[in-house]
């Protein structure tokens, strides 16, 4: 499982929706020197010993509340404090307010934790960049700028800051972890089975390195073996949530999608909060979409919505049932979904800051719509409305224009705005290979649809609507 806690390498477990320039390392080895906390004796040795634990994933974040509840001036335990959006939300307010009266290094951190939360990636980089300049031997700083750039696509960066951050502390065994995954996105697998057996060595007793394994053995295409480090991992702790997960993907990309949403079935029952009981459902609703099967994908989203406790959640959760129906060409009942999503914009348990993120995302979501009606003037207004344009909102924006080029059979132009996109994601792939296909390259085409059916990666809804749609491609 990759643990990618991107504000402290800590964000609670059951934050569903989340949201370039590079430092020079130094050459010399940088000597181990940890940022100074800020607060109490009593709060930071509180806040200290919940770190350990919640990088290793050994507890979901109730030391964090006990070491602001023993100083609530501590600004940067409340990071890491609070188990939901909104407590989490609170909490980085918090943090935020209280800035001015802690260390430099904690400034930058809780300032860069601020500007990702608000999309505002280039001040996040600026902060991060900062505190590592501020703290060059800090393995976790170097750690955090590692995650800021897997966040932006730049896994080669990302994992040269890792590195540095095992160059620091060779057993700070959470780093390897990222190391394995960063290899395993740039196919690098014999650097990547290194990294995780270092993990397993490093923690042996701990359920996360095992499926880390896994997750690359099933990458590779090695299913079988993938399910038995998945079981090593539940032999250390049969609630590890994330290793039904990858053990039901094993069985679906083996095809046996019954045994695969009985592995979700299981995974649900072994849950021990609501964050993962809803993970339990989107990897089973995801299983129904890989089979081609929309409605009863749509009955497990349904009940992913009743079981939302804020107005955040339910939207995205309306967004996301409004995009398959687009994706099964049920324009109408999209346009329900995205309506009631339009509903919720002015909850005033939405945070204030994020308006001009969630105003961005419903006219993303618009114009996909419109472009399927072949409104193509309509889906053109409400892209040119959708300003803000962090480098991921940019993506977003690539992407959606190009699927308006490619309703209007530019493909050239199509094309461009693809390549600009994520790349990284497969969803964005199909829709390159359609555009390639649909300007007479049917061999660039189907290079994609083939890397598209090899990818193996964990569940994701894009990837899972548009995995049967290539390997169809290929038979053809």
């Amino acid at each position: 499982m990759i643990i990618d806690k991107t504000r402290l390498g800590l964000a609670p477990a059951s934050l569903l929706l989340a949201l370039l320039l590079t430092i020079a390392v130094p050459a010399i080895f940088a000597k181990s020197v940890d940022m100074p906390l800020t607060g109490s004796k009593e709060a930071v040795a509180l806040f200290k010993l919940g770190r350990e634990k919640a990088e290793n994933l050994e507890d979901p974040g109730t030391l964090f509340d006990q070491a602001i509840q023993k100083d609530p001036t501590f600004a940067f335990g409340y990071l890491s404090a609070g188990q939901t959006n909104l407590e989490f939300q609170k909490n980085l307010d918090m943090a935020v307010s209280l800035a001015d009266k802690t260390s430099p290094g904690e400034r930058e951190w809780i300032l860069a934790a601020r500007d990702q939360n608000t999309g505002n990636t280039a001040g996040q980089l600026g902060h991060l960049q900062q505190l590592v300049k501020l703290f060059p031997g800090d393995k976790r700083a170097h750690t955090q700028l590692g995650f800021y750039y897997r966040g932006v696509g730049d896994e080669p960066t990302a994992l040269m800051h890792f590195n540095q951050a095992a160059k620091i502390d060779k057993n700070y065994a959470p780093v390897f972890n990222n190391i394995g995954y960063s290899n395993m996105a740039l196919a690098k697998y014999a650097d990547a089975e290194a990294a995780f057996k270092t993990y397993i060595k490093l923690i042996p007793n701990n359920p996360n390195p095992y499926d880390s394994y896994a997750e690359m053995l099933m990458t590779t295409g090695k299913y079988d073996d993938s399910i038995k480090q998945y079981n090593m991992a539940l032999a250390k702790d049969p609630t590890f949530i994330a290793s039904y997960r990858g053990m039901g993907n094993d069985y679906g990309y083996k095809g046996d999608y019954d045994k695969s949403r009985e592995t979700y079935a299981l995974m649900f029952s072994k849950a021990t909060n609501d964050g993962n009981r809803d993970r339990a459902h989107l990897s089973t609703m995801n299983s129904w979409l890989a089979q081609g099967k929309y409605t009863e994908a749509l009955e497990v989203n349904a009940k992913r919505i009743a079981a939302a406790g804020d107005a955040q959640t339910r939207m995205g959760l309306y967004n996301l049932a409004g995009f398959i129906n687009v994706e099964a060409n049920n324009l109408d009942a999209a346009l329900v979904q995205f309506e009631m999503a339009s509903k919720l914009q002015d909850d005033p348990s939405l945070a204030p800051g994020l308006k001009a993120n969630r105003e961005f995302n419903q006219r993303i979501a618009r114009t996909r719509y419109l472009a399927m009606r072949d409104d193509f003037a309509g889906a053109q207004t409400e892209l040119d409305l959708a300003t803000g344009r962090n480098v991921n909102q940019q993506r977003a924006f690539n992407q959606v224009s190009g699927i308006l080029a490619l309703r209007q059979k530019n493909y050239a132009k199509a094309s461009e705005f693809f390549a600009k996109a994520n790349p990284a994601d497969p969803y964005v792939w199909y829709y390159q290979a359609v555009a390639l296909e649909g300007a007479g390259d049917t061999k660039g085409a189907m290079t994609l649809y083939q890397r598209i059916a090899d990818l193996n990666q964990l569940d994701a809804t894009g990837y899972a609507i548009v995995r049967p749609r290539a390997m169809a491609k290929l038979k053809k």
